[in-house]
């Protein structure tokens, strides 16, 4: 089910064992800082921005992939919109 959010909206798509695995995220505004225990791999569906993966800002659009290493600080700004899909690892690409 898509609820709002602060940025936009957020959809879980998939869980294992009562933890998210895939989400699907559209931003419309920039997001907030924040950290995760585990790897966070991106993929672009549409639209184009950044990502701020620590001290990084790295330009994403359609077609791109970034990943985030765990406890690593980071959050999206979109330049129009961004819609990303997000699968969550212990592993980056795993």
């Amino acid at each position: 089910m898509k609820r709002s959010t602060s940025f936009g909206t957020l959809e879980i798509l998939l869980k294992r064992n009562g933890e998210v695995v895939t989400e699907l995220l559209y931003f419309e505004r920039e997001g907030r800082g924040h950290t995760h225990d585990f790897w966070e791999n991106c993929y672009i569906l549409s639209g184009s921005g950044w990502i701020m993966v620590g001290e990084t800002k790295v330009a994403v659009r359609k077609g791109d992939v970034c990943c985030i290493p765990p406890q690593t600080n980071h959050w999206m700004i979109p330049e129009t919109h961004l819609e990303i899909l997000l699968v969550y690892s212990l592993k980056k690409g795993a």
